[in-house]
Formats: structure tokens, sequence, C-alpha cells
């Protein structure tokens, strides 16, 4: 495979799986209680998938950091593991939601009740904004030095991962959801993840419409 072709389905691939991921958080704002079992499965449902999907893209971009540039394989290395391990913490936090949804008699809200509940909030919260933070900078750091993108993509990078690490310390402030900055409070689990989704659209994007610089 060509390092062209490699960018363009890397790119689909990394497109398709966040635009799913994103249909999945107003499924996480549509009721203000306890939701239903059918929207606690089915945001778990479209997780799981966009995060497969995911795996693909990430594998896909480790091998357009490493072509041509054994240099950076280390880079590119932390690029793959640290986004295995945050699709993975996701998946184990939407497994505790579903079980969570499918053994209840009554409405609960599995993000913050049931006793499968407290073992999620660093899986959403610190762990998952630590892979972010070491993801995005090890890909910034691999576009500088490759280079694969423009160089503004990398400071972007750097800047989202900064606000990723920004929440880690957010576990100290209890687990209120409905704040901004809690261990399971939007601004932690939604908003500093959404970022990382749209840099990666961003990334596909760019890969998807130009060529490697070797190649142009």
């Amino acid at each position: 495979m060509t390092e062209l072709s490699l960018r363009r389905y890397t790119g689909i691939f990394g497109l398709v799986a966040t635009l799913i991921s994103l249909t999945e958080i107003p499924l996480y704002f549509m009721y203000t209680g306890a939701p239903p079992q059918w929207d606690i499965l089915t945001r778990v449902l479209v997780g799981i998938v966009s995060s497969t999907i995911l795996i693909v893209f990430l594998v896909g971009f480790r091998l357009v950091i490493c072509q041509g540039r054994p240099q950076l394989e280390w880079a590119a290395t932390l690029v793959l593991v640290s986004g295995l391990m945050w699709l993975t913490f996701s998946m184990v936090a939407q497994s505790m939601e579903a079980g969570t949804a499918i053994v209840s008699k009554i409405p609960i809200d599995p993000t913050v009740d049931g006793v499968l509940a407290p073992g999620q909030f660093l899986l959403w919260g610190a762990i998952g904004r630590l892979m972010t933070t070491l993801f995005l900078s090890a890909s910034g750091f691999a576009i500088l030095r490759g280079p694969l993108m423009p160089a503004w993509l990398a400071w972007l990078a750097f800047l989202i991962a900064l606000i990723n690490l920004a929440f880690v310390p957010a576990m100290f402030f209890g687990y209120d959801a409905a704040q901004f900055y809690s261990a399971v409070g939007w601004g932690t689990t939604a908003t500093a993840p959404v970022l990382v989704l749209w840099w990666i659209i961003i990334a596909s994007i760019i890969m998807l419409r130009t060529p490697a610089k070797s190649e142009a």
C-alpha cells in the first residue's frame, strides 16, 4: 500500500469513527433524570462501534507516521498504545453502564448510580484524560518532526493535550455529573474528549485532502 492510499484509508476510518461517536453525546443529555434502558444501551452500542472503527484509524495513523521515518517509530508506538488504552478504558466503562442498566429493575443513571458507577469515574475522567494527553502530545511531536501535516495541527494537538491534562485533578472535586469540573462532570467526560474527537476529524480531513509532503 502506498503512503497516499494509506493516508486516504486512515482518513476515511477516522472520519467515520468520529462522526459516529459524536452522535453518542446527545444521548447522554436527553434526560435530566434516570434515562430509559433503550437510551443507555443505544449510546453504549454507538460508543463501542465507533471505538472499534477508531482502532483501524489508530493502526493506520501509526503506519502513516512510520513510513520512511524509522526515527519516529517510538512516537508512533506511543500514539497507538495510548490511543488503544483510551478506547479500552472507554469500552470497560461502557460495559459497566450497560450491565447496570440490563440488571436494574428500576430506571437508573449508570454513570453515577449503582455499585459499578464509582469504578467508572476515573476511566471516564482522570485516566482517560491522561491517555488522550499522551496520544495528542505524541501525535503533535510526530507531526512536527515528520513533517506529516501542517505544523498548526501539531500545535493544536498540544493545546488540546493541555486542556485534557487540566482535567486530571478533577477527581478531587466530587462526582456531581452536573458540574463542569468534577470526577465525572460534563467538562471532564464530555467537553475534553470531544475536543480530541474534533482533532481526529481535522487530521482525517487533512489526510484525505492532501498527500504526504514526500509525494507533493
